[in-house]
């Protein structure tokens, strides 16, 4: 019989008196836990495992049987593992971030440089404990490396109630001492982390390896050569001057079945259109890595992908300043734009101050997004003579109701809950094969010379392009600069925690199998925030809220700005390297909370090259300000049935100088970060964006 299984079932009658860190590492609910005790040796992944998970019952939990079912096809734990350790009685939770930590250990690749080195300790936060199974769980302060081996460390500094250290349990001691390969791995691993733990003893202990969270977007970027962009320019029409527009209509495909549509007249008589000198409309190839159902399938994260099959066109608009174009083309940034929104509208508001500078702005609809592919737009001339070309929509009914909605096919909920995890990775792809279809030259006018300066590309991206721009820019080489305007991360952490989607995580708990809604229609996680002192859950169902969410957030990592923030400059991925980016939030964002807005900002190390919009000090003065600051920099833009309505003068002021703020510091090829106190400062009297000292982590609302 194995040592560790004797050890495992002789425990129960060698236990001292002492509360004791329980040992189980067959056991998740035990732990502690991740532990590499539940992983295949499998030679087709980075790591050279896979997870070998238990199997919940599938008839009683149908859900987490599929998830388990997915989450066994990786090759780690999240790369922001929530922990799980189990103690045999009540502890003093306020002695548990003394004596519980992460250790790093060595890194599995030599492909990139690592946010850790071996023997760095990283701290736990969110720290909760169960008291009706004395179970503590905890996530790291920022994010793990990526197929890396780290330890979590107990140690006697963690003290009962009667203020007597824990002590190790029996199979802990055993397993310490070697015998099978995963107590050989926790023997060698405890050698070298004990003498710096002194004068304390280490108690309990596990060894895991995390997940390769790239390695299928940069699987995917080393197919892009082999599949030619294909620009194609709109017919009957392809550009349009602005200047002699009087109107431009979005005939938005919102039903199939027959086909039924939405019209919205964009605003272009104002003045805030002043440096745009026209749009163009077009397409060009990218290759489709997605299912029918909108999902990427699964595979090992070792071997290259194959060249896929499908390519789907994806169109783009270009908007062109008013000035002439220079020798090389226009410098030019490629704009991502929000969650529910589409390359008609957060790239519009901002392309004019971006053409102000010189730069041509460039958009696409994300994966999901842009209505129905019936969509079309209008553009009337100021003879009054329309021109329709096809919008190109990537909305799809995926639910089979008969409706399209402006986001449907991005955000998945059934039968498990992806989120966006493979709308982004698409939309990172297609954003890549952007580049290469810059790069081979962008011809609008037919002058066989290309428009747009291949050798000057830029990115910026606000809300959801913010986040899929973290994204693409830890992969995409050939972008110079980026600035990115109120993202977050994770997805899950948005999901779990913002106003905005609380409808939407409702449907996702409510239609598992069986249903996780404790509060009635609505649920109570009972969690803590980052930073907050180690919370006691009270509430019924909440740590199983808990677990589900972090389940989730580990089944998206690759597909998750978390995993990829890291890489942006702190530790570059193989062939790119660190560039310059701006991030912008504001206070009190009810879409994009601060505490997501701060943990992207955190982990990619970027809180030097931060900038907050301060909404609370503004709307106490101008009341008339929107209550949710998240779309500051597209201005404050909100629809009225088929109209678009503006802020007034203070709002607009608030959005021109978050916008020249970003195109001030593209124009600097990311060199000097201006001030962005202009008009805003003459209309409020004080600085409205400011360099946070400290990130916020609580909601400011």
């Amino acid at each position: 019989m194995p040592r560790l299984l004797v050890a495992l079932l002789i425990a129960p009658l060698l236990l001292p008196a002492a509360t004791t860190v329980l040992f189980d590492p067959s056991a998740p609910a035990t732990g502690p836990f991740p532990t590499d005790f539940l992983t295949l040796s499998d030679p087709q992944q980075k790591t050279g495992m896979r997870l070998n998970l238990p199997l919940p019952s599938c008839a009683s939990q149908y859900t987490s049987c599929q998830e388990t079912g997915l989450l066994e096809q990786l090759d780690g734990f999240s790369i922001r593992a929530r922990v799980t350790v189990r103690f045999s009685a009540a502890i003093n939770t306020s002695t548990l971030r003394n004596g519980m930590f992460y250790v790093a250990l060595n890194n599995l690749t030599q492909e990139e440089a690592g946010i850790n080195k071996t023997g760095d300790t990283v701290a736990v936060d969110q720290v909760v404990f169960d008291p009706l199974t004395n179970t503590v769980y905890a996530k790291p302060f920022a994010a793990l490396d990526q197929h890396r081996r780290y330890a979590l460390v107990i140690t006697d500094a963690v003290l009962d109630n009667a203020g007597a250290p824990v002590a190790p349990d029996p199979a802990f001691q055993v397993c310490a001492q070697g015998g099978s390969p995963y107590c050989a791995a926790l023997q060698s691993a405890l050698g070298g982390i004990a003498s710096s733990v002194a004068p304390h003893k280490i108690v309990g202990a596990s060894v895991f390896t995390t997940q390769s969270a790239t390695a299928w977007l940069e699987h995917a970027r080393a197919t892009l050569p082999y599949v030619p962009p294909v620009v194609m320019l709109a017919q009957p029409q392809s550009t349009f001057s602005i200047a002699n527009l009087s109107g431009i209509v979005l005939n938005e495909q919102v039903r199939v079945n027959p086909p039924a549509f939405n019209s919205i007249s964009l605003p272009i008589s104002s003045g805030l259109l002043n440096g745009l000198g026209s749009v163009v409309i077009g397409s060009y190839e990218s290759p489709s890595f997605l299912g029918g159902d909108q999902t990427i399938p699964p595979g090992p994260t070792l071997p290259g992908l194959a060249v896929p099959v499908n390519v789907n066109p994806v169109g783009f608009n270009a908007l062109l300043p008013a000035t002439p174009k220079p020798a090389a083309g226009y410098p030019v940034v490629i704009f991502g734009h929000g969650f529910g929104d589409s390359r008609f509208g957060g790239p519009t508001a901002v392309a004019p101050t971006l053409a102000r500078q010189g730069f041509a702005v460039v958009a696409i609809d994300a994966v999901g997004h842009g209505f129905g592919p019936l969509s079309s737009v209008t553009f009337i001339d100021n003879a009054g003579n329309r021109t329709t070309v096809n919008a190109m929509g990537r909305s799809i009914d995926l639910n089979g109701d008969g409706i399209i909605e402006s986001n449907e096919g991005c955000a998945l909920t059934v039968p498990v809950a992806y989120g966006t995890r493979d709308c982004f990775r698409q939309t990172v792809v297609d954003l890549m094969q952007l580049v290469r279809a810059i790069q081979a030259g962008m011809d609008f006018d037919g002058d066989g010379q290309p428009d747009l300066d291949a050798s000057h590309i830029y990115y910026a991206g606000e809300s959801l392009g913010g986040m899929y721009g973290a994204m693409f820019m830890s992969l995409e080489p050939n972008v110079r600069a980026a600035a990115l305007n109120v993202g977050g991360a994770s997805t899950v952490d948005i999901a779990r925690w913002s106003p905005a989607y609380q409808s939407l995580t409702n449907q996702v708990l409510g239609l598992r199998m069986p249903s996780l809604l404790n509060a009635g229609s609505t649920f109570n996680q009972d969690y803590v925030l980052p930073g907050q002192p180690v919370h006691n859950v009270t509430v019924p169902g909440a740590v199983d809220i808990q677990n589900v969410f972090e389940t989730l957030e580990w089944l998206t990592n690759s597909g998750d700005p978390v995993a990829y923030a890291p890489h942006l400059q702190v530790s570059p991925l193989a062939g790119v390297t660190a560039r310059p980016v701006l991030m912008q939030f504001a206070r009190g964002d009810m879409t994009v909370t601060n505490p997501a807005n701060s943990m992207l900002i955190r982990v990619a190390g970027l809180q030097n090259s931060t900038w907050e919009y301060r909404h609370d000090l503004a709307r106490a003065q101008v009341s008339d300000l929107p209550l949710d600051p998240h779309p500051y920099l597209v201005l404050f833009v909100s629809l009225n049935g088929s109209s678009i309505q503006l802020p007034g003068l203070d709002g607009i002021s608030i959005s021109l100088d978050a916008q020249g703020q970003i195109a001030g510091f593209l124009a600097s090829d990311g060199q000097t970060i201006p001030d962005p106190n202009q008009l805003s400062k003459l209309l409020f009297g004080f600085s409205v964006f400011q360099a946070p000292g400290t990130l916020p982590f609580d909601f400011g609302y």
